[in-house]
């Protein structure tokens, strides 16, 4: 997992048309997204429309982003990075079966999608 792009934090007055246009985008449960960048029209699956979305609501926020790319199997590290918790715990949590685990020989890997899933059970604290 790495850092490929930083999105700095924008101004008080975009963020204000960002929340504008954000507060007009209903919400939809449609199969796929239409973007339209710099007038090229993109047909994307709704989950990458919502990762959009939730980009935007950060830099509306005037918080800055970082974007980079994360592997289907994911280390014990990458895990915990993820989870907001130690190597430790995550092996902790591997070992009682809350986690699921796939061994790469003696090493444990986590799929994104469970870590995912396991993130989504506690409530974001703010």
């Amino acid at each position: 997992m790495s850092i490929d792009h930083v999105i700095s934090a924008v101004g008080s007055a975009d963020a204000e048309k960002i929340k504008t246009a954000l507060s007009a985008l209903a919400q939809t449960s449609t199969a796929t997204t239409t973007l339209v960048i710099d007038g090229v029209t993109i047909d994307v699956p709704a989950s990458v429309g919502d990762a959009v979305v939730a980009l935007l609501k950060y830099l509306a926020n005037g918080d800055s982003v970082a974007l980079g790319a994360v592997a289907e199997l994911l280390t014990t590290s990458q895990a915990a990075e993820i989870l907001g918790v130690s190597d430790t715990y995550v092996r902790k949590l591997a070992d009682a079966g809350k986690l699921p685990i796939e061994l790469r020989g003696t090493h444990r890997r986590f799929r994104l999608d469970d870590v995912m899933a396991y993130r989504e059970q506690f409530p974001k604290r703010s």
